[in-house]
């Protein structure tokens, strides 16, 4: 069902949504994540900065009126841990792409589709863990990540 009444509600939420989040990535995935994995292997710094994601939203769920008011913590805290693993491999695989990780963090957050169902948790967990295992070689190793806050290639 379409979250809003019309379109001149529908916009600016959208609008909104594609400055927003894609905004936090430069903080995210373009600073802490390539400091993070100077000190850690890719899966050790995206379940760091997945905690640490997670808490900066905590406050969103104190507040009445937010989306966030509505929610549980627990599974967004668990999502945000899995979402940091999936936008980790998606960085170092992209050579340190903050459009790819902003692009990634649009879609999650888009305002069409505002709740934040079990199965979404769900499947993101079980994406991050299938992502874990089967680029393990580069998960749990310094060699490929990428450490430059911004990337010369």
């Amino acid at each position: 069902m379409f979250p809003f009444d019309s379109m001149q509600t529908f916009f600016p939420a959208l609008l909104f949504s594609v400055i927003k989040g894609p905004i936090e990535e430069f903080g995210w995935r373009g600073l802490a994540l390539p400091l993070l994995q100077r000190k850690f292997a890719p899966v050790w710094a995206g379940l760091i900065l997945g905690a640490v994601w997670g808490v900066w939203h905590f406050p969103a769920f104190l507040l009445s009126g937010t989306q966030q008011s509505n929610w549980s913590f627990a599974p967004f805290f668990t999502g945000c841990m899995a979402i940091s693993i999936i936008a980790t491999a998606l960085f170092n695989d992209s050579k340190g792409s903050i459009l790819i990780a902003a692009f990634f963090h649009f879609m999650l957050m888009n305002p069409i589709f505002p709740e934040a169902d079990p199965y979404d948790t769900y499947l993101l967990v079980i994406i991050a863990l299938l992502l874990i295992w089967f680029k393990r070689k580069v998960m749990f190793t310094k060699e490929t990540s990428v450490v430059e806050v911004i990337p010369s290639t």
